[in-house]
């Protein structure tokens, strides 16, 4: 099934089949062994590791931002590979996830989809960037995923009246798919109607960057409109997406997991303590497992993530060490 070779070949199968819903390895024993491959191959990550370890929840996590400044992964920078790259709207550059082959994303990205959004759908209306002029946009990547997909973003610019008319011509079963931004345009510039059954996927966030919609007002907007709303999570440094309902938690697929952690010590918290996201994403091969978000929220007993917007403040060190002090005593 995978393309990997060598050592890795058996650790992507086993992951694929977990992915599948083979649970004859436990999580928490492919987390380590994960891990253990990784840090044999990531200098950066190798830097972080100041004793074995032997608990899933004592790897270290990556904090999102050393992306932007350092190699992090399996796969050294001058080799062959496909790069996923942050937008770089934060500042500092763009990070840069490096993979040898998107199947493993591939395979969790459409289990992930089929349950939140149901079947393979027949129109997709994307209200994003082409990936053939994106290539290294993972949302993009993803959409791609889903179905035919008619694209209505170029260059930045958002093509109102492609994209009605694209929606007024879809047969079927209908997905609009959206990044918060792009649907706050896309109604103050005339959105029309919804076909019979369409649905629509918003993620990307509700920070106000370019419309004062809330969270609420964007969902109650859409359903005005007929469209059945789902909400999906993730980033580009990770390999897997986390979906939810309007105003239920994010559900994590099963071979991710997701813990709220102390902002200044780095400690895992109690379940429903408001605190700094990491993520643990089996998905994540070339990668790295553990990465630790700017994002702050709360993780219940079963997993489930309620999001709380951005950490405040300069960003928190997370680890009792920087990764950029770690790298630079590593010589």
């Amino acid at each position: 099934m995978t393309p990997w070779t060598g050592d890795a070949a058996p650790l992507a199968q086993a992951i694929a089949d977990y992915i599948d819903g083979d649970r004859s390895q436990s999580w928490e024993a492919l987390a380590l062994a994960v891990h253990r491959y990784q840090v044999a191959r990531d200098p950066v990550l190798a830097a972080l590791v100041e004793r074995p370890v032997h608990d899933w929840t004592d790897i270290p996590a990556v904090p999102v931002g050393v992306f932007k400044t350092l190699p992090v992964g399996t796969i050294s920078p001058d080799a062959p590979s496909i790069a996923f790259r942050t937008s770089g709207t934060t500042g500092g550059g763009r990070g840069v996830h490096r993979l040898h082959s998107t199947a493993l994303y591939d395979r969790g990205a459409i289990q992930a989809a089929c349950r939140a959004l149901g079947p393979r759908c027949d129109a997709v209306v994307a209200l994003l960037e082409d990936p053939a002029h994106a290539p290294d946009a993972s949302l993009s990547h993803m959409v791609a995923l889903f179905g035919p997909v008619g694209w209505w973003v170029r260059s930045g610019q958002l093509d109102v009246d492609g994209a009605n008319q694209a929606l007024a011509d879809a047969r079927g079963e209908v997905l609009l798919t959206t990044t918060a931004f792009a649907a706050a345009e896309w109604l103050m510039r005339g959105a029309v109607r919804a076909p019979p059954g369409a649905r629509a996927m918003v993620t990307g966030g509700f920070k106000g960057r370019i419309h004062s919609l809330s969270e609420p007002e964007l969902v109650d907007a859409l359903r005005a409109l007929g469209f059945d709303v789902v909400l999906e999570y993730g980033m580009t440094e990770l390999s897997s997406q986390l979906w939810a309902r309007p105003g239920a938690p994010y559900e994590p697929p099963p071979w991710l997991r997701v813990r709220a952690v102390d902002p200044v010590h780095g400690g895992l918290l109690p379940p429903g303590a408001l605190g700094q996201l990491r993520f643990w994403d089996l998905a994540n091969l070339d990668g790295t497992l553990a990465i630790e978000t700017m994002d702050q929220g709360e993780v219940d007993e079963a997993g489930r993530v309620r999001l709380h917007g951005r950490l405040a403040g300069s960003p928190p060190r997370g680890c009792s060490l920087t990764v950029e002090e770690a790298w630079a005593r590593r010589g």
